[in-house]
């Protein structure tokens, strides 16, 4: 009986082999594969695109930081000095002359980028409402009341500090709860 249910076996299984040797595709597989090829090879140069997109946009934001940022700082304001500053002459400068055929060059002055130093270090300002209260008591206390001790005041006792003490910390059980 075994012989049986193995020739069976032997039998299904060469029949089935057959059978799909005998299978052809379906028709139009190799387009479907070419095609599918193409698209993956246009999905990838797309994806290299948008990194290349993502990236030139990161760096456009970077560089407007950077710029937005640097116009921020506040320009110095000039502050006038009470001395009479002269401007110096410009130097006489005489022009050269352009060999032949070539036209000469125009060249455009361009402002200092750094404002001038004062000529006074501090540069001197208006006084702020503090400094002329100051200068008002200053003025009106007699000078007796102005001048400062030198050494302890007399009748002032030395400062001590006692040690501190610091009792140790007990941690207490805490109730266990009941069940």
């Amino acid at each position: 009986m075994d012989d049986d249910s193995d020739h069976f076996v032997d039998e299904l299984l060469e029949a089935s082999l057959q059978r799909y040797r005998s299978e052809e595709p379906r028709a139009g597989i190799e387009n479907r594969i070419l095609a599918n090829v193409r698209a993956s090879a246009a999905q990838q140069r797309r994806g290299i695109w948008i990194w290349a997109l993502a990236a030139a946009a990161a760096a456009l934001c970077i560089i407007a930081v950077v710029v937005s940022v640097s116009r921020r700082q506040p320009a110095p304001v000039p502050v006038p000095s009470p001395l009479a500053v002269t401007n110096p002459a410009p130097p006489n400068v005489v022009p050269r002359e352009a060999p032949l055929g070539l036209k000469p060059i125009r060249r455009v002055r361009r402002a200092a980028a750094a404002p001038r130093r004062p000529e006074q270090f501090p540069t001197p300002a208006p006084l702020s409402a503090q400094e002329k209260l100051l200068l008002a008591y200053v003025s009106q206390t007699p000078p007796a009341e102005l001048r400062m001790p030198v050494g302890p005041s007399p009748g002032a006792e030395p400062l001590e500090i006692t040690e501190l003490r610091v009792a140790p910390i007990e941690i207490k059980e805490l109730p266990k709860p009941s069940e």
